[in-house]
């Protein structure tokens, strides 16, 4: 794998885990004050991580 696919998929995969951690928090709720309706977020941030996650695998596979 070219160094440059090699990067972009580590960008990818802390894309993915920077998504993963937000979402973790928007499904655990707030901490302070009211209920808040966060399913439009979550489902862009879902469809984002798909995305990623399905032009990563299309990469070429990583040889080490």
């Amino acid at each position: 794998m070219a160094e440059s696919q090699r990067q972009l998929r580590e960008q990818m995969t802390a894309a993915m885990e920077k998504i993963r951690h937000q979402l973790e928090l928007l499904r655990e709720g707030p901490t302070i004050g009211g209920a808040l309706d966060n399913r439009d977020v979550i489902a862009g941030l879902e469809a984002e991580f798909e995305a990623l996650r399905e032009a990563r695998a299309n990469l070429a596979p990583d040889e080490h």
